[in-house]
């Protein structure tokens, strides 16, 4: 049966963002099985008018139709008033369940008021949360434990909560979830893969002024201080000149920009004093084609997260789907599906000479290059968006999503 499906995210495009990325592709999978979703998002998704006309007062509040969703770009500053606002919609459009899309960064680090939307919600509609991180608020300064609170709140007040990876679903375990009500379901890639032709990547690799001979490592996703960019940098400092690096697509994100630009200052500056300015590129935003091509045109993807490689990564995610040969950070806990030198090549986190010598064994064997970059796609396969929102279709419905409340 049909679902009339509502999806909170602080983000959406074209604010850039991993988790409006995700929610995106989640209900372009839904629509054509009839589902009808609602996006609630904040006013900075909303597009633009054609000529750029202003918007009038009373379409302010109307959904835009975006195709495949209802969107809803009204949220201010995910305020008691917005979680308000979530549940006037549900009302008004006769939603059978709210799936909040978790990611404190992208809801006003300083309210918590969306974690207590489930309560809010209580009566209305089945609410369900799909943590894409553990990460807590910042709320104010000293808050100390009680950041930790209002997110095992939010996971207790809702009716079913959704952990995108094995570590995270098994922490909210620990809190004592009942089993039907916490499920693991992974995230897909956020970027739709393309297969340039041998052309675009020849020359992608000529714009970035690469000779023949030079090797060419790429690093997919935003900046922040757990990806461990800063690693990679001390790393190709200690590699051969002909190493270059590529940071594909945007830099910072929407969500958390001061923290995301400062920590990109830094890197700046650890560039300058590497002497790295001419080994190290940038391609700045870009759409779908263009981060597949340079995708591609990258010898090796290297992801070195300070918090070890994880499945909730949909920089990682793109890297496997587009069947790259990957070197990322052992696991804080054990991937079955993540093995090493089989499908990715693992090294420690925050060890720029074990990363660099790591990084030079790849160099110099392209015959295991080539077999991680085929087993990627295989284990990628794994995580499709047909499955994903099968999976999560199946988890409203055993809520009772689409019944009475």
């Amino acid at each position: 049966m049909p679902l009339n499906i509502g999806f909170v995210t602080g983000e959406y495009p074209p604010m850039q963002g991993g988790v409006g990325a995700f929610t995106q592709a989640l209900a372009r999978e839904m629509a054509p099985a009839g589902h009808n979703v609602h996006i609630i998002t904040s006013r900075l998704a909303r597009p633009p008018r054609p000529g750029d006309r202003p918007y009038r007062f009373n379409e302010l509040r109307e959904p835009i139709d975006i195709g495949y969703a209802q969107l809803h770009p009204r949220a201010r500053r995910w305020s008691w008033s917005d979680v308000s606002l979530v549940a006037d919609i549900a009302l008004r459009f006769s939603l059978d369940v709210i799936n909040i899309q978790y990611q404190a960064a992208a809801f006003n680090m300083r309210l918590p008021a969306i974690n207590f939307a489930p309560w809010r919600l209580r009566g209305l509609v089945k609410s369900v949360v799909t943590f894409h991180d553990l990460r807590v608020p910042y709320l104010f300064p000293k808050a100390g434990p009680l950041r930790t609170q209002v997110v095992h709140s939010l996971a207790r007040l809702a009716d079913g909560v959704i952990a995108t990876n094995a570590a995270d679903y098994a922490r909210l375990q620990q809190i004592g979830l009942p089993a039907g009500r916490l499920r693991h379901i992974p995230i897909g890639s956020n970027i739709v893969t393309h297969h340039p032709p041998a052309g675009a990547v020849t020359a992608a690799r000529a714009t970035l002024g690469l000779g023949e001979g030079d090797f060419l490592l790429g690093y997919f996703g935003f900046l922040n201080e757990s990806k461990g960019a800063d690693t990679l940098l001390h790393a190709l400092a200690q590699l051969a000149p002909q190493t270059h690096l590529v940071f594909i697509g945007g830099r910072t994100g929407d969500s958390d920009p001061a923290n995301n630009q400062a920590f990109f200052q830094q890197l700046d500056s650890l560039i300058a004093s590497l002497g790295l300015p001419g080994r190290v590129h940038w391609t700045d935003f870009l759409p779908d084609e263009g981060v597949s091509t340079y995708l591609h045109a990258a010898d090796l993807v290297v992801l070195p997260y300070r918090d070890g490689v994880s499945l909730r990564r949909g920089s990682l995610m793109a890297a496997l789907a587009h069947a790259r040969p990957v070197l990322s950070t052992h696991p804080a806990a054990p991937i079955p599906e993540l093995v090493h030198q089989e499908n990715i090549w693992l090294t420690p986190a925050g060890d720029p000479a074990g990363l660099a010598q790591d990084i030079t064994s790849l160099q110099n064997d392209a015959l295991t290059r080539q077999r991680l970059a085929g087993a990627a796609g295989q284990v990628a396969g794994l995580f499709t968006w047909d499955k994903i929102a099968a999976q999560t279709i199946a988890f409203y419905e055993s809520l009772g999503a689409g019944h009475a409340t």
